[in-house]
């Protein structure tokens, strides 16, 4: 009687807990959804144009024909961005999936109205997960940069999204934007977001078609180029290689890193490779006005050398390593002049250095940020460099012995 009692109390506990146990109240079949890896937002005639790139399943399988492309583009224009989403399935016959997304592009129009809208949408959907990346398209549409046949993946959102986040690794220059750190920067007080441009070179049209992978060289090809500096969420230029190198230098992007320095006697170069790096950011108050001191420590190795004195000597040594940091010191300095005076947006986050430390200075501040950070902001860059080894060899080929 104990033994039927157990069991039938066990019973009802296993149908008790059962009860609370729930299942997806909002599944999805696979075959009823398109996972989209990429999206495109564009402004034409006025309206949001939307693109998406989303996986053919049946062709990602190693036995895959090559009759069919392993992408497929949907593309719809309308008023709002939600509106163009929905309009997709006018053409579709599957919902889009949009929580395996890898990279979203924005064209310049987009860019110079404000990417506010984007961000809204992006953010408010359920479905999306911010861990995307976020790029400019430059002399071209978002469109035609997810139509593009890439050569190294067969899914050409992922062949984007790794370049940019390796880009950004190995090359200072690129910087790989996740949706959240624009977010936030966009919200924040005292600091100003960037974008990565992306473009295309070559034959475009060509570019478009599978043929464009069917042979060594390409017909056409993408390059991530330049840094865009926002003020507010809208985008007022563009800065130049070295002077995107200065920003990832301030914002500590660099992961690693190469650049070429004059030597000492001015008729060639050698070759730096930045392997750690590290830039801090000291606000201060001097006769009432802002100055922040850029504190950068970096060590490197000598990747190449075509200077014309005797490595192995100490004192040579010694002196290319101060050629290095005058290099160093010299590409910081520029880029926040340049920013300061034409731009006026202070992409570095100088301001958000004064709110930590002076709350209330900064809230006398906060209002005329641009204008301070333009005319009034004083830029102070000390550079702490170690070369430390030269390789293999320590002298030229036909100086060695």
């Amino acid at each position: 009687m104990n033994v039927c009692k157990r069991s039938g109390l066990a019973f009802i506990a296993f149908i008790m807990l059962a009860s609370l146990l729930t299942g997806c109240w909002n599944r999805r079949e696979l075959n009823a959804i398109s996972v989209v890896l990429a999206m495109g937002i564009d402004w034409v005639d006025e309206q949001y144009q939307l693109t998406v790139q989303v996986s053919d399943p049946s062709q990602m399988s190693m036995n895959r024909s090559g009759e069919r492309s392993p992408a497929i583009i949907f593309s719809e224009r309308a008023p709002t961005i939600f509106e163009a989403l929905r309009k997709i399935t006018t053409k579709a016959s599957r919902r889009m999936y949009l929580s395996h997304m890898r990279i979203v592009i924005i064209n310049e129009k987009i860019a110079e109205r404000g990417i506010r809208n984007p961000l809204d949408f992006l953010f408010r959907d359920h479905e999306v997960r911010p861990d995307f990346f976020m790029a400019v398209a430059r002399g071209c549409d978002a469109k035609d940069i997810l139509a593009f046949v890439t050569p190294m993946e067969v899914l050409p959102a992922i062949d984007l999204y790794k370049s940019l986040k390796v880009s950004e690794s190995a090359w200072a220059p690129t910087s790989a934007v996740n949706v959240v750190d624009m977010m936030q920067k966009v919200t924040k007080d005292g600091i100003e977001p960037v974008l990565t441009g992306i473009t295309l070179i070559g034959n475009r049209n060509k570019g478009m078609k599978i043929d464009n992978v069917k042979q060594p060289k390409a017909y056409a090809e993408y390059k991530y180029t330049g840094i865009g500096v926002l003020l507010d969420d809208r985008i007022v230029g563009w800065l130049g290689e070295s002077d995107s190198k200065g920003y990832s230098y301030v914002s500590n992007n660099v992961r690693s890193t190469v650049g070429h320095v004059r030597c000492p006697n001015g008729r060639d170069n050698f070759v730096i490779e930045i392997y750690k790096s590290h830039a801090e950011i000291i606000p201060s108050i001097k006769d009432g006005k802002p100055h922040v001191k850029v504190e950068m420590k970096s060590d490197a190795n000598i990747g190449e050398y075509h200077c014309d004195e005797d490595l192995g000597d100490e004192k040579v040594f010694s002196q290319m390593q101060q050629v290095a940091r005058e290099e160093q010191r010299f590409t910081l300095e520029h880029s926040i002049r340049h920013v300061q005076r034409k731009y006026g947006a202070d992409i570095y986050g100088f301001g958000e250095a004064f709110h930590r430390k002076y709350p209330r200075q900064w809230n006398k501040w906060k209002k005329q940020w641009p204008e301070i950070f333009k005319n009034d902001l004083q830029v102070e860059v000390v550079i702490t460099s170690e070369l430390h080894k030269t390789g293999k060899i320590v002298n030229t080929i036909h100086k060695q012995p």
